[in-house]
């Protein structure tokens, strides 16, 4: 993985858009784990509705991350197809333990006003390029 600045000056290249923020929270509270990030700011912004969007290629990995459940168990999730990903990860361990809280895609924009466990996968148009492309792209540019 690219060192954290690396990563951080990636991102802000590709987010611009007026609704995006990339920050460097993690960074400055020093937090390794992504339980612990979670944790944080749910602790610090009670108040916000907060829903963890993330890739179908993170959903089945995440039985490996510490505390995953507690992830699940702590805010909304919304899961994006993935190319090749998709199919196997919505049989794995994940998809499989917290099935029972899994939402059709149509309720993908109430999640934030679930209550977790509630997840979404959403079935998007699947982009070919690889993240390693895009960010090779970015590096170019």
């Amino acid at each position: 993985m690219a060192p954290f600045a690396e990563r951080l000056a990636a991102a802000r290249r590709v987010a611009r858009h007026p609704r995006i923020l990339v920050s460097d929270l993690e960074d400055r509270i020093a937090t390794r784990y992504t339980r612990d990030t979670v944790a944080y700011l749910t602790t610090m912004l009670p108040n916000v509705a907060f829903v963890w969007l993330m890739g179908a290629d993170n959903l089945g990995q995440l039985p490996r991350w510490q505390s995953w459940t507690r992830i699940f168990e702590s805010l909304p999730i919304a899961v994006f197809a993935r190319s090749t990903y998709s199919l196997k990860v919505l049989s794995g361990k994940a998809a499989k333990r917290y099935a029972t809280s899994r939402l059709p895609d149509r309720a993908a924009g109430r999640l934030a006003e679930r209550t977790p466990p509630a997840w979404v996968f959403l079935h998007t148009r699947l982009n070919p390029a690889s993240a390693s492309s895009i960010r090779g792209r970015q590096a170019a540019s």
